[in-house]
């Protein structure tokens, strides 16, 4: 019988990491890897601020065999700013599933968080083995509690620009312009569970590290300010948006088609250009999105979420063709506005995960759950 150690990860790791990750994921009519190549330490600095990565390494030959991230970012949770563990990117090789390897796992986990500890974690709805094993409570496991769906949306298309808000004004983010953006994000905290804590001075510090060929902070990879867009009236900031382009760390391979779906494949791209589709590339190829970072309003604000996704679209940092995507929550009333675009979904369940049932956190029912999707 095999047996494990379970140990953080360092950067000699990385071959073995992007292995694991090859592996393809279960989705409808294709199977998709989600890659972090070149570096799988690049993307793990976007989804937490303090990274905490484990791996499992097989002690008969060395090999690695499973691995999680387990790091930290800050968020507000009942409106106060906590520090808050986030669970991903957990990957058990084949050969290795069904085996006692995904207790050692969470010996490991159990070692960081105790019994007072909690974490969030998101699986998709698709991924029934991973949910049938970690919600069914079994011995060494911790405790999965359901918190809420939530649908990942990739626009392909829009039906109609919208109307009713000619009164708002949209223009490009600038340094004058963080501090009111850090300040509306405090704002929504009173409205959002889970929200990040930003502070958009970082994308400043960005801006100069990318015309400097410099290290950028790792936390807001691949942005700058001049990627952000604000949506104002005579009143102030009623919303803001980045458009980011994770590409050169984070890729959505196309491993494998349904025999189906290839044959219809170049005929679907031909109406995809023409009525505003996904574009499918072939077999092997990475499909082109970009991620609508901290699209934000107030929830009940309707008519500066359509303004936002519209500036989005028509922005010229969109790259011709390029879908956007965003994730909401099941409540957030915003959903609505998906209406006016041709979208593909993905449904995933958010839960909280403890060893102990009391340590699971007590929320405040009123607040909308919010959740980053390039930081999923």
């Amino acid at each position: 019988m095999s047996t494990f150690a379970v140990r953080a990860a360092n950067a000699a790791d990385n071959a073995g990491l992007l292995r694991l990750l090859g592996v393809p994921q279960p989705s409808k009519g294709v199977q998709l890897a989600f890659e972090r190549a070149p570096d799988y330490f690049h993307s793990a600095g976007v989804m937490h601020e303090d990274l905490d990565v484990l791996v499992a390494e097989r002690e008969s030959d060395g090999a690695i065999v499973g691995m999680g991230s387990m790091g930290w970012r800050d968020l507000y949770v009942n409106g106060e700013r906590q520090r808050v563990r986030y669970a991903a990117d957990l990957r058990v090789a084949e050969e290795c599933q069904g085996t006692r390897l995904i207790l050692y796992m969470n010996r490991g986990v159990r070692e960081r968080i105790g019994d007072v500890g909690w974490y969030q974690s998101v699986i998709l709805e698709e991924n029934e083995r991973s949910r049938q094993t970690l919600e069914g409570s079994r011995a060494g496991l911790p405790v999965y509690r359901p918190h809420v769906g939530i649908e990942t949306w990739t626009m392909t298309g829009r039906r109609h620009r919208a109307t009713g808000t000619s009164a708002l004004a949209t223009r490009t983010a600038t340094a004058a312009d963080i501090p009111a953006m850090n300040a509306f994000v405090q704002s929504l905290a009173a409205h959002y569970q889970f929200l990040p804590a930003y502070d958009f001075s970082a994308l400043a510090l960005s801006t100069v590290a990318a015309s400097e060929q410099a290290s950028a902070n790792p936390y807001y990879k691949g942005l700058t300010l001049d990627d952000f867009l604000l949506v104002s009236d005579a009143n102030g900031l009623r919303g803001l948006v980045g458009l980011w382009n994770q590409k050169a760390f984070k890729q959505t391979r196309i491993v494998g088609y349904h025999p189906l779906l290839a044959f219809a494949r170049p005929l679907y791209n031909v109406w995809a250009r023409l009525f505003g589709g996904l574009i499918l590339p072939p077999q092997g190829g990475v499909l082109d999105y970009q991620v609508l970072h901290s699209p934000l309003t107030r929830p009940d604000d309707r008519e500066a979420f359509d303004a936002l996704l519209d500036a989005a679209w028509d922005s010229p940092r969109r790259r011709d063709g390029a879908a956007l995507v965003l994730t909401l929550s099941d409540p957030d009333p915003r959903c609505a506005a998906m209406a006016r675009f041709r979208a593909l979904s993905l449904r995933g369940r958010h839960y909280l995960v403890a060893f102990n049932e009391a340590a699971h956190p007590v929320l405040e029912p009123e607040r909308i759950p919010y959740f980053e999707c390039g930081r999923l």
